[in-house]
């Protein structure tokens, strides 16, 4: 299969899930109530519920309506706001940029920080210095990422005073989210690294390499990490995934005004327009950054591109 074919699949793969999303979010939605009913004043007359209901177009049928939800996803035209009032486009592609603030700075930290300590673990297998760095790495990864951000908050902005415990403006508002989602990745992605470059100093090529009486250093850099590299790279995409979904509580906690912070909001508030957009551009990115994760995997790895797989 070659690259293009690939790529073809891949784009339908995103049609797909661009339809599967909004149906999801367009039934759920409508089974928590109506719509016209939760926006209307609790003393409401049925004549005020139905001119709100006539409004938010919800007095067509529900196929129409999921149609104009369908053409609405494609053109990105999610309406406006039940509780705010203000184009939802508008407000849920303001929160992408803050989030993606937090996201992109914490893989490349943790990817840096799990290559180092992931390579010298896995040559330093029988010592005591890569054994016990993976016992923290093992520790860390037990610790649910909003247990460590109480933890930061504590030290850092209540006791010591350096960082905001919640809010705030500039890079001091990033270092606790960043610090948070870098220590949830590198945990994980370092004991795959380790795992990973073992597996490879075991394979044929290394192993011949290793015959010839190539360098430590060449063996290693020109031969076993190759070979170790693209699944790394394909568990970033997974990565991302973890990291996005993190944002929903971790905005929240922090008072970060992310995309996850908006989606929590509108979820309270039952805002269904912005619950919607948040969700199906929060599953486009996950599904474009795997897809990018994939196609540099297959790059890399001419296996892949065989006509077996």
């Amino acid at each position: 299969m070659n690259i293009l074919r690939f790529l073809f699949w891949k784009a339908v793969l995103l049609f797909t899930v661009l339809v599967g999303v909004t149906a999801l979010m367009f039934f759920l939605t409508r089974a928590t109530g109506d719509p016209a009913v939760l926006m209307s004043p609790p003393e409401a007359s049925e004549d005020v519920i139905e001119a709100t209901r006539v409004r938010l177009g919800l007095d067509q049928p529900l196929l129409q309506q999921f149609w104009d939800a369908l053409i609405n996803t494609f053109t990105l035209n999610w309406g406006t706001s039940y509780s705010l009032g203000t184009d939802v486009g508008d407000l849920v592609f303001e929160r992408i940029l803050p989030s993606l603030k937090l996201v992109v700075p914490a893989i490349v930290l943790a990817a840096v920080l799990a290559g180092v300590i992931g390579t010298y673990a896995a040559l330093h297998q029988a010592d005591a210095k890569g054994r016990v760095l993976m016992a923290i790495a093992f520790v860390l990864d037990g610790l649910p990422y909003f247990l460590v951000a109480l933890l930061l908050v504590l030290v850092f902005a209540i006791n010591l005073g350096w960082l905001p415990a919640t809010g705030g403006s500039g890079g001091e508002a990033l270092v606790i989210p960043i610090a948070v989602l870098t220590v949830q990745g590198f945990s994980t992605l370092s004991r795959l690294t380790r795992g990973q470059l073992i597996d490879s100093l075991s394979q044929g090529p290394v192993t011949m390499a290793k015959a010839k009486g190539l360098p430590a250093r060449t063996v290693l850099f020109q031969h076993a990490v190759p070979l170790a590299v693209p699944p790394l790279i394909a568990f970033l995409g997974i990565l991302f995934s973890f990291m996005i979904g993190s944002l929903l509580i971790l905005e929240s906690m922090l008072n970060y005004p992310g995309l996850g912070q908006l989606l929590v909001r509108a979820v309270n508030q039952r805002d269904f327009p912005i619950v919607q957009a948040a969700v199906i551009v929060m599953a486009v990115l996950i599904t474009v950054v795997n897809i990018v994760m994939d196609t540099i995997v297959r790059v890399l790895d001419p296996r892949l591109r065989t006509k077996v797989s």
